[in-house]
């Protein structure tokens, strides 16, 4: 088993405060990236209209990102873990049964057949 340093975490999940879901949250952020709002924006809207904290408004962009980047690669051991890393983990699976949305956040990764 790997052993984190000190002051690290494996754990990515963030809370998701009642009356929305980690979908809502999930969709807005990649809604946003498509349109190109600066990540200042997202978290601003993440943090007054869906009330997460600053740290985990930061983190669901992350995550979100992160997720169409191991999706890019194409291979399914990309996967992040569902339980730890929700956020990713959504977007890796949304990324595999719409692979034209990899194209619009991150042009340079998407493939001849994706492209406009």
């Amino acid at each position: 088993m790997n052993k984190l340093p000190e002051g690290w975490t494996d754990d990515m999940t963030i809370a998701v405060p009642t009356g929305c879901s980690l979908d809502d949250i999930f969709d807005y952020v990649l809604q946003a990236t498509i349109r190109r709002e600066t990540p200042t924006s997202m978290v601003r809207h993440l943090t007054t209209e869906f009330g997460l904290t600053q740290g985990d408004a930061e983190l669901a962009l992350d995550r979100t990102c992160g997720g169409v980047v191991r999706a890019a690669t194409g291979r399914h051991e990309n996967c992040p873990p569902r339980e730890k890393d929700p956020m990713a983990w959504l977007s890796f699976q949304r990324c595999l049964k719409q692979p034209e949305l990899i194209g619009a956040i991150y042009p340079q990764f998407a493939k001849p057949s994706e492209m406009p």
